[in-house]
């Protein structure tokens, strides 16, 4: 691919997002002009999975026949769905769908013609219906909404499997119902859960503003606890409103200094961005989320890898990331906790096939891997072998589907710029989910710079790593500003701690 071909890709993907169209390309079947009445079949998708158990079965099912349909499908899993249905099942149900379970609500929305819900849960309805975006799927539900984007939810999902309405109290039954009543008057179509892929899907309503009824000045964007407001800024950033105390705040509940716990569920469900006041002070300890707790020195031993598991414990790290030997050690270890196990293939050097990348990604994913940290064909890349390169990524990806989410480690410092950006655009193109800036073996680790621009090129719903060198607080939370969504370090409990170390800090 020459660099004239990587410009045009780029520019093109910029015009997209914008939501314009490029010379001949048809508008989106939800522009104005569209049928109001037409179903799902050869238009896009997004399906929001959340907790709801009632009928699951069905409900899953009823996801395999949109896919079906539809001419694209993507499907997002809540942290609850994650666990009840799981990846996997929903990969087996759909195995076409993009499945995902993080992103950007605006760019998850781009060029949908309908939102489904096929497992609404109550705590998901209740909050579609009162309009609060506190996590991604009722974020981009409530979005759908404000850009009039067709909602289709099962309504018989809301009561708890193996409990029949007729058993539940009158009082309890009617607040339930209220909770469809609030939905249906915001426009979102309801139906038996059957009935869900043969639902016409209609354009919503206009719906009217709600008057400010504050005394005060009007805010900035993101300021609001209104779905308004937080979901008027761009690419995810969300701004934190500058007040010295919660007594003079309007109560947004979207302080990063005053109320972490809600931004962090903010940037959890699609915030790349957390703006804050001057003088704020977000909890280092923040960052545990984004780090994956890595030892990957050739000469660790058991004690140490043990110790490793228990400090992921401890400050709940992303993952563990091991050499492959230690996958299934650790996945024992850390059995029943949130924290994911990571491993490396190919690596350091990446000069491996795809046939045994592809062996190793699966031999790990048997001893107990969740995540694949897999290194790129470096001499590949350089020599312009694109469709090597490609092979390559689209191995590891396909031996971890539906068991496994694919990082794809470019070893920036070997790259020139464009060779940077060539990199992310193939990974995304062969389906990985995250890219990765480096191993911490090479010559040099991660920049603000390449975070910068492997962002950029991928786009928002993507996931970017930073790995190599990252070794205190400011650095790991300038990587983060940046862009990043995951942290690659050894000096982890440093990071979260605020202490001070040494050493490379991979």
């Amino acid at each position: 691919m020459s660099t004239d071909d990587v410009v045009r890709r780029i520019a093109e993907e910029v015009l997209r997002r914008l939501g314009q169209t490029t010379a001949g390309a048809a508008a989106p079947p939800h522009a104005a002009g569209a049928s109001a009445t037409a179903g799902i079949e050869g238009r896009n998708a997004l399906v929001l999975l959340t907790g709801g158990d009632r009928r699951l079965d069905e409900a899953l099912a009823q996801v395999g026949r949109i896919a079906e349909k539809a001419r694209s499908v993507t499907v997002v899993l809540s942290p609850t769905a994650q666990k009840r249905i799981g990846l996997p099942g929903v990969r087996r149900t759909a195995p076409g769908a993009n499945v995902v379970t993080d992103g950007a609500p605006e760019a998850l929305l781009e060029n949908v013609d309908a939102v489904f819900l096929p497992n609404l849960s109550l705590n998901a309805a209740a909050k579609v219906g009162g309009l609060i975006p506190d996590s991604l799927v009722c974020i981009t539900a409530v979005r759908a909404l404000f850009l009039e984007i067709p909602v289709v939810a099962a309504k018989d999902s809301l009561f708890p499997d193996g409990i029949s309405p007729e058993q539940v109290p009158a009082g309890v039954r009617s607040r339930v119902e209220r909770r469809l009543e609030d939905l249906a008057a915001l426009g979102v179509t309801l139906v038996d859960v059957d009935r869900l892929s043969e639902t016409p899907v209609a354009r919503t309503p206009d719906l009217p503003l709600p008057p400010v009824t504050s005394q005060r000045p009007q805010r900035l964007s993101g300021q609001s606890g209104s779905a308004e407001g937080a979901l008027s800024s761009s690419k995810g950033a969300l701004s934190a409103p500058s007040v010295s105390s919660c007594s003079d705040c309007d109560g947004c509940g979207h302080c990063v200094e005053k109320k972490p716990q809600a931004v962090g569920a903010l940037v959890s469900s699609g915030a790349d961005r957390i703006g804050a006041a001057v003088g704020a002070t977000p909890g280092s300890g923040d960052l545990a989320r984004y780090i994956d707790h890595t030892l990957l020195k050739p000469d660790a031993t058991e004690p140490e890898v043990r110790k490793l598991c228990e400090e992921a414990r401890k400050h709940t790290f992303a993952s563990v990331c091991v050499n492959p030997s230690w996958v299934g050690l650790c996945a024992k270890l850390l059995a029943g906790s949130p924290v994911k196990v990571c491993t490396v293939i190919g690596f350091p050097l990446g000069a491996t096939t795809p046939t045994a990348k592809a062996v190793e990604t699966r031999d790990a994913i048997a001893n107990g891997a969740a995540e694949i940290d897999m290194v790129i064909n470096v001499g590949a890349l350089k020599s312009g072998d694109d469709d090597l390169v490609c092979r390559d990524i689209e191995g590891v990806v396909q031996a971890a589907r539906g068991a496994a989410i694919v990082k794809v480690i470019l070893e920036t410092a070997l790259l020139a710029r464009e060779e940077k950006i060539k990199a992310c655009l193939l990974a995304k193109r062969a389906g990985a989910d995250f890219v990765k800036t480096s191993t911490g073996f090479s010559s040099g680790g991660a920049t603000v710079e390449d975070i910068a621009l492997m962002r950029e090129t991928v786009g928002p719903a993507m996931g970017v790593k930073a790995s190599g060198g990252i070794r205190d607080t400011a650095t790991a939370a300038a990587m983060v500003a940046a862009g990043a969504t995951r942290i690659g370090a050894s000096a982890s409990v440093a990071i979260v701690t605020g202490q001070k170390t040494g050493g490379k800090g991979y």
